[in-house]
């Protein structure tokens, strides 16, 4: 069956990117010749797919057409009334199209298939033998197309991957020598806030140290941010229901993105359990609804939405999502606002990047959501075009799994002080010489190590027994857990406190989670570590 259509009838078109469906080929004929059509449906009468036949009969109204991209292949006459096939070929190979072209020619020679080939053809077929060879080559044409376009998306896919972990690796080290340096600072100027007496709590320096403190807690603030991004930040994943999540914070919006916006929620009542961090899923849920706002200066709708998706090949192709098939927990946030172009999509997630006018925006809040996702197993899809809109489907792997009792905790620090023996082993000298500084302060009785092997050297020869020991988790030569493990076989009465500044340092203790063992994460400050060191001591062995 075949359905044949005038130039001037347009076609819908189609993304350059959709798979031919081979159950209905669109085909445009570029032919002067005014039976070229019924022709070539008579040959292609037995094919095992339906066709949608548009003619055009001059190369220029066929350039016109192959640019449209509303067909699934080409059949190019060689001779036009105004160039030749080789010549339409070639001009629409030069511009953006990928389809695949048949040159239909009277005779067929060495030359014409060797100028064929190179203008970009898929294929020549003499018209005497239209009939016998014709839907062959189409199917072949059509088939290679498929496949090449399937390994061209692969091969997207993993260039935008790879540009996305080389950016995450770059961020997470970043974030991860910054966290060092903010220690020190946010450290130092505790220090002294410290020593100022009440007096001096209103004076110049301690507003000075002040401002210092507050812009190192806005650069903590942006080293969360890329190790969010880059997938290094500590997570505490629960079982939780994502409704529970969009329930809470469904009463907060109005005053989040104002009252010129309508928000519509179409929540599941049978939403899958996920495994996630329940404050970092808010922190998405916020991100998303604030980008979804800054959209809609003028108003418009908002809308959240929950559902349980199957996700097989056909999603996954679709979306480009690298997630195994499942089943999964998807949330989405739709917005009716300005949308994005092909050029802003492509770089949405990266760090830093951001539309918004300088000063109103730090280009995190995507990334951050990219991060927690992708961390946390799921995937994150991006539905826009400009002037439709925008909206982030989020999918999240569903689990079986019940609820987890809460891990019982540490006692609360009542104080900070003791008069204990402590071990502070840290390769960064900022960080370990402020350590020392503060513990002391407090009253301990603090030795010092710049590496694991010189505190096993120390404690062999000191013969001391430390109540404590606070230790970086990965140094050059002994890791802190190795560390530990040596001193633990020399003074069994050990405790230990780790610290880091991400979770491939955190990855390091055994396979554990820090919930798991005495962790504290930097940047932190002295206060903070005396206080968890406090908890440690007083807590039942």
């Amino acid at each position: 069956m075949s359905r044949t259509k005038e130039v001037g009838r347009v076609l819908t078109a189609t993304s350059s990117r959709r798979l031919p469906d081979l159950t209905v080929v669109r085909i445009l004929l570029v032919d002067d010749d005014p039976q070229a059509a019924a022709l070539i449906d008579i040959a292609l009468a037995d094919a095992p797919f339906e066709r949608v036949i548009e003619v055009a009969t001059t190369l220029s109204r066929g350039i016109a057409r192959v640019d449209d991209d509303a067909h699934d292949i080409y059949l190019i006459d060689q001779q036009l009334p105004d160039g030749t096939g080789i010549e339409l070929i070639r001009r629409a190979r030069a511009g953006a199209t990928s389809k695949p072209f048949i040159l239909l020619t009277g005779y067929g020679s060495g030359d014409i298939d060797r100028e064929a080939s190179l203008a970009g053809a898929a294929d020549y077929v003499e018209k005497h033998m239209v009939a016998a060879q014709l839907e062959r080559s189409i199917r072949y044409a059509l088939r290679n197309w498929q496949a090449g376009r399937m390994l061209h998306d692969r091969e997207e896919q993993l260039r935008q991957a790879q540009k996305m972990e080389a950016i995450g690796r770059l961020a997470g080290g970043v974030a991860h020598d910054f966290n060092n340096l903010l220690t020190a600072i946010i450290g130092y100027a505790d220090l002294i806030t410290e020593r100022l007496d009440a007096s001096e709590q209103s004076s110049p320096i301690a507003r000075e140290v002040a401002e210092i403190r507050r812009a190192a807690d806005r650069a903590s603030g942006l080293t969360r941010q890329l190790l969010a991004f880059s997938r290094k930040q500590f997570l505490s994943p629960t079982i939780l229901n994502l409704n529970d999540t969009a329930s809470g914070l469904l009463q907060m919006l109005p005053r989040v993105i104002g009252d010129h916006i309508r928000t519509t929620a179409q929540l599941s009542d049978d939403l899958a359990r996920v495994k996630a961090d329940s404050s970092q899923m808010e922190q998405v849920f916020l991100n998303l609804v604030l980008n979804a706002r800054d959209a809609m200066p003028m108003g418009g709708q908002l809308t959240i939405r929950t559902a349980n998706v199957d996700v097989d090949d056909d999603i996954l192709a679709a979306e480009s999502l690298s997630i195994p098939p499942g089943r999964y927990a998807m949330l989405s946030i739709g917005d009716t606002g300005t949308g994005m172009d092909s050029a802003t999509r492509d770089r949405a997630f990266e760090p830093f990047f951001t539309t918004k006018p300088k000063g109103k925006g730090t280009g995190f809040g995507l990334a951050t959501v990219y991060g927690i996702i992708d961390q946390s197993g799921g995937a994150i899809y991006l539905d826009t075009a400009l002037g439709r809109g925008t909206t982030v489907r989020i999918y999240l792997p569903a689990t079986e799994a019940a609820v987890e009792p809460r891990k019982p905790e540490l006692p609360a620090a009542t104080a900070d002080r003791g008069t204990e023996t402590l071990l502070v082993v840290e390769d960064n000298d900022s960080v370990r010489g402020l350590a020392v500084k503060a513990l002391r302060r407090r009253g301990y009785t603090v030795f010092e190590a710049g590496s694991g092997e010189e505190a096993i050297d120390w404690a062999l020869s000191s013969g001391i027994k430390v109540h404590l020991l606070v230790t970086d988790v990965v140094m050059p030569g002994l890791s802190g857990p190795h560390l530990a493990a040596r001193l633990s076989k020399l003074n069994p009465a050990l405790r230990v406190l780790y610290v880091s500044g991400y979770t491939d340092d955190a990855s390091a203790l055994h396979g554990t989670s820090p919930g798991d063992v005495p962790f504290l994460q930097k940047p932190f400050t002295p206060s903070m570590l005396a206080q968890r060191i406090r908890s440690i001591l007083d807590s039942p062995e």
